[in-house]
């Protein structure tokens, strides 16, 4: 398993482009509400987009849980104990219940309050409640798919979770064209009609993914009794340990994003429009690359459970090297074809759509540093459990640079919203450089399975 240069490379490719490609069409399911509800209005994008906004916060927590299952589901595989790996999904999935609901129950009974701290607007705070309301429960569907996603991800197999996700975003485009706007007996619910849209699509893509590995018996699902592995004391903290620093840095940074949305908010509904367009088409040059982080991770991983060190870094740091590079010309690319991207929403007003156009290159070339910092964070260090320092570097970088620096920049400079955009990206500098230090440490250069406590060895 330790290759060539080529071999690592080929490896790599095979690995990255599935989860990319599912990524991007995820991202683009995201800008499809966006562009589908266009045609109503600022205040319409404005109302999904937070909405959005607010969901990504609880989706990118639950996202640090799934990728805990990822990183031990790699180490497991290279340490050749596949059998321990469904044991760990139903704790997981207990986990991500017990965060999950109640999230939901407050957004039911605060949903006003939450959609409110980004927008003094009452009608779009009316119409992202309602959004919310819908929307939120059907974060349960993610759930399921992501956890079992990221644990195929660590064996290997990306390329059944590609196929899934192509047919919920048809499905999602589809239900969206015809609530939103009306037919075969269905008035044109608008923007409630995009929220149900999503709900059903996420429904039907969790039970096509739990029905599939159910009828393989599938060694990442738990068909046979897991009895006393389940209250396993030590198993569960071992787990617990891995995975709450994961979900408290993705939780902070996501905070972290929801907070920039609302200081976008609170500047004026021009504003939070045009941000809520231009958050999916950043997502989709970050998603493009999030199959190769994802690469990254789990060749990482599977080297580590192998003890494979030197091997481990080599690759890391071949990632570490190329992924900001190859962003680079992504980026020149998209600003070439600008006109398509903005193609669906020509008909906004004008003045919204200048701005637009002014963030849109500012983050076509700001996202190299980003990817760097994905590469480096959830690629690389997290698959050696480094997660604790994860945490503390988020934090320091946004919450301590970024987010501080943005709320003078908007409220006490008054700046005109690109230059507030552009100070946002002093809190990836920052990472940057922490991250560059971490690296070179090697002390995530670990093999987690070896003290991985388990009722059962049987790979």
């Amino acid at each position: 398993m330790l290759n060539t240069p080529s071999s690592t490379l080929r490896q790599s490719l095979k690995l990255a482009w599935p989860i990319s490609l599912q990524s991007v069409l995820v991202t683009m399911l995201g800008m499809s509400d966006i562009m589908m509800v266009g045609h109503l209005g600022d205040t319409a994008i404005a109302s999904v987009g937070l909405g959005n906004r607010i969901q990504f916060v609880v989706l990118i927590i639950l996202s640090g849980l799934a990728t805990g299952v990822g990183v031990l589901s790699a180490q497991y595989f290279g340490a050749d104990k596949k059998g321990c790996i469904s044991p760990v999904m139903i704790k997981t999935l207990a986990i991500g219940a017990g965060v999950l609901l109640p999230v939901v129950l407050l957004t039911f009974a605060f949903g006003d309050l939450i959609v409110g701290l980004g927008t003094t607007d009452q009608v779009i705070i009316n119409t992202g409640k309602a959004y919310l309301w819908v929307t939120m429960p059907s974060l349960a569907f993610v759930l399921v798919v992501m956890v079992f996603e990221n644990a195929l991800r660590g064996l290997g197999q990306v390329k059944f979770s590609m196929m899934l996700g192509m047919i919920a975003i048809v499905i999602n485009i589809a239900l969206n064209f015809w609530l939103i706007n009306g037919g075969l007996g269905i008035d044109a619910l608008g923007v409630a009609g995009a929220a149900w849209a999503t709900f059903f699509a996420r429904a039907i893509h969790a039970s096509l993914i739990v029905f599939w590995l159910y009828k393989r018996k599938h060694v990442v699902f738990p068909t046979r009794p897991i009895g006393n592995e389940f209250y396993d004391k030590a198993q569960w903290i071992h787990l617990i340990k891995l995975v709450w620093p994961m979900m408290l840095s993705f939780g902070v940074w996501s905070l972290g994003t929801f907070f920039y949305q609302l200081i976008y908010g609170r500047i004026g509904t021009q504003e939070l429009a045009v941000m809520s367009l231009m958050a999916p088409l950043e997502g989709l040059l970050v998603a493009f690359f999030f199959g190769f982080a994802s690469a990254c991770s789990i060749m990482v991983g599977q080297r580590l459970g192998q003890n494979a060190f030197s091997s481990a870094w080599s690759v890391a740091r071949g990632f570490a090297i190329s992924a900001p590079i190859v962003t680079f010309f992504l980026g020149l690319v998209m600003w070439s074809l600008e006109f398509l991207v903005f193609m669906p929403y020509d008909n906004l007003d004008q003045d919204t759509l200048a701005v637009a156009h002014d963030i849109f290159m500012l983050i076509t070339f700001g996202t190299c540093i980003k990817v760097f910092n994905m590469t480096a964070s959830m690629g690389i260090l997290r698959a050696g459990g480094d997660n604790k320092h994860c945490l503390l570097i988020d934090f320091s970088g946004m919450w301590v640079i970024g987010i501080p620096l943005t709320f003078a920049a908007a409220f006490y400079f008054a700046l005109p919203i690109y230059w507030v955009v552009l100070i946002t990206y002093s809190e990836e500098v920052v990472k940057s450089v922490l991250f560059v230090y971490r690296l070179k440490a090697k002390y995530w250069l670990r093999n987690l399975t070896v003290d991985m406590p388990s009722a059962t060895s049987a790979p």
